[in-house]
């Protein structure tokens, strides 16, 4: 997923795939880097939805991303702003936890004919 602008000058892309995660079948979202330029415009928010659109239409149980520790930024956007949550395969309480620099969270996507 590629966002540019008039002029066909790439600002911000999304690198992504469908996949099965623990036997889940979900879109996730290996990346996603906006110009600087670019950023707290609602580009990012704007290009999530996107991919949370694509996962519903493909029927996908969640979209899911891993996040650096370390960038207070990019954990207040996806938890915040966008509302994903840790995973349940994230690794809490292990002894690897402290060792591990990075958060897998994700976010449950309603499916037609879901319960509300």
């Amino acid at each position: 997923l590629v966002a540019r602008t008039l002029e066909g000058v790439p600002v911000a892309f999304s690198h992504f795939r469908f996949d099965i995660d623990e036997g889940d079948e979900v879109l996730y979202c290996y990346e996603i880097q906006l110009e600087k330029s670019m950023r707290r415009k609602g580009l990012g928010k704007f290009m999530m939805q996107i991919l949370e659109l694509m996962a519903h239409k493909y029927q996908m149980i969640k979209v899911m991303l891993t996040s650096f520790k370390h960038n207070p930024e990019a954990q207040s956007f996806f938890r915040d702003k966008l509302k994903y949550e840790e995973d349940e395969t994230n690794l809490v309480n292990s002894v690897y936890e402290d060792e591990l620099s990075y958060v897998i969270l994700s976010k449950a996507i309603p499916q037609k004919g879901a319960a509300k």
